[in-house]
């Protein structure tokens, strides 16, 4: 197995991702294998990274040393192939992808991940593109979009970004004319009207915290719908913390299916949001493909894996 890092030192504060090479230098000095690290240069980099890497056709395990956009970018590079897997050290201002998972504060153990297991889990395609976590269009796009111009901020972290952008976007006109199809365990489902947005989601966070799909599951072959119809301003208020812990999916202008496929038509150009990736559309839709992404789950027992490693190469030269 060939172990790829990719470091972005634009995601986050302070070029986390950076400070992260002496041990990664350090710990592959007993743990031999091959390794290589990349520090990414510009957007987009890190999915070219990944697919020259692919082209040698050998087992490679990449890790996305950054944000959830660094994570975007190497998915969109390995996405569906076999031999490569994915492993997520977090660096950024949001890493919403990893709130969901177990012993989430073993993804900081380099050991952990290193010595960790792959099990394949589910992805996304939003209109030819690649997506892991969650995707969606309308009100919570234009935060996302807006957000960008905040994260970068002196003393603005990923939930303070989110937040700031949120206000912007509660004091613009709210809400789009919206035509949804989806292709639910329930059979089509058909929806037109004015909504806040609508969310197709494979993970639980996004937006540096907010639980917008509590129930959703990365490895069971389903998408997640949640369709928020438009509400007034002082409403927005009142909910905003019911919908940010995830407790919102009962109330009477929210609407959650699951399924395999959503499509939307907007009359006039509305913000789109791919993992945080945004752009403008009048037609998008989202399609859950099962199985997509080999992802690294952290070893519980590194420190006992490390031992036994080491003991076997002991045992090697010896012989």
């Amino acid at each position: 197995m060939r172990h790829v890092f990719i470091l972005n030192p634009a995601a986050g504060k302070q070029q986390s991702a950076l400070a992260l090479e002496p041990a990664i230098r350090a710990f592959f000095e007993e743990f031999q294998e091959e390794y290589r690290i990349c520090v990414t240069e510009r957007p987009g980099h890190a999915t070219e990274i990944v697919q020259e890497e692919i082209g040698a056709g050998t087992p490679v395990r990449f890790y996305a040393c950054g944000g959830d956009g660094t994570v975007l970018e190497v998915v969109n590079g390995m996405a569906g192939i076999a031999h490569a897997e994915l492993a997520c050290i977090p660096c950024g201002s949001g890493n919403d992808f990893l709130r969901m998972m177990p012993d989430r504060e073993l993804f900081n153990d380099l050991k952990a991940l290193v010595l960790g297991t792959a099990k394949s889990v589910d992805a996304m395609q939003c209109n030819g593109k690649w997506s892991l976590n969650i995707c969606s269009m309308g009100m919570d796009a234009d935060v996302a979009d807006r957000m960008v111009r905040f994260k970068h901020l002196p003393l603005v972290s990923g939930p303070m970004a989110y937040n700031l952008a949120l206000v912007q976007t509660f004091l613009s006109p709210l809400g789009q004319d919206l035509r949804i199809v989806m292709e639910t365990t329930e059979g089509t489902v058909e929806r037109s009207g004015k909504y806040m947005f609508a969310l197709a989601a494979n993970g639980q966070y996004y937006g540096g915290g907010y639980h917008g799909s509590p129930l959703s599951e990365p490895d069971d072959g389903l998408l997640d719908f949640v369709l928020i119809s438009k509400i007034s301003h002082f409403k927005i208020l009142s909910v905003l913390n019911l919908y940010k812990t995830g407790r919102h999916l009962d109330l009477p202008f929210c609407e959650h299916f699951r399924g395999t496929k959503m499509q939307i038509q907007a009359k006039t150009p509305a913000c789109v949001t791919n993992d945080g990736e945004c752009f403008t559309s009048t037609v998008v839709s989202f399609e859950i493909v099962p199985d997509a992404v080999n992802f690294v789950y952290p070893a519980v027992n590194a420190e006992e894996l490390l031992i036994n490693y080491k003991n076997s190469q002991n045992l090697q030269s010896s012989t």
